[in-house]
């Protein structure tokens, strides 16, 4: 877990590059775009969200762990990526049709204000938080399953589940140890 000075670095770094990448905005686009808040809860496999609400009001939510370990590029790419939603969003918050996420408005942002590659996703190594055993066995007429234990103990209560290839019951062939 990181440090209360780390977290105060890394939010400061943050702050620092989304009102770089706002002014940016503000200054190509001569728009009134305000202050975004900026919250590092987001956790997962998502880099990042920009919201505008009706009002006008501005958030953006951004993945710590994934900023701590993706510093460089998560403030040159990602950063700049979620700046430009909220600039799409904002320019459109009172249309009756939000525009497409990554559609032709946020990749004309990305290209003519950010000079940045569009791109949709980013490429972090992210690892599930965590890792869902599987240890029954089960099999239908073309494969072998690997079932949770819920699913286990739903079958057992009488629950019939179905190979979803080829539409027959899974039936339990043995528990494998953990």
């Amino acid at each position: 877990m990181a440090s209360q000075p780390e977290n105060t670095k890394l939010h400061q770094q943050v702050e620092t590059a989304v009102r770089q990448a706002e002014k940016q905005a503000r200054d190509y686009y001569h728009l009134d775009l305000p202050d975004a808040s900026i919250d590092l809860s987001l956790r997962g496999r998502c880099a990042g969200q920009a919201r505008v609400d009706r009002s006008g009001k501005t958030c953006l939510r951004i993945n710590k762990q994934l900023l701590a370990e993706n510093l460089d590029d998560y403030l040159n790419n990602t950063i700049p990526h979620e700046v430009a939603h909220l600039i799409v969003n904002w320019q459109s918050r009172n249309k009756r049709q939000r525009p497409r996420p990554h559609g032709p408005e946020w990749r004309a942002v990305m290209q003519n204000c950010f000079n940045l590659s569009p791109k949709r996703c980013h490429s972090y190594q992210t690892t599930p938080a965590r890792i869902v055993p599987r240890p029954f066995l089960y099999s239908c007429n073309c494969r072998e399953h690997h079932l949770t234990s819920i699913m286990h103990n739903r079958i057992s209560r009488s629950y019939q589940a179905l190979c979803k290839a080829c539409k027959t019951p899974v039936k339990f062939v043995a528990q494998q140890s953990p």
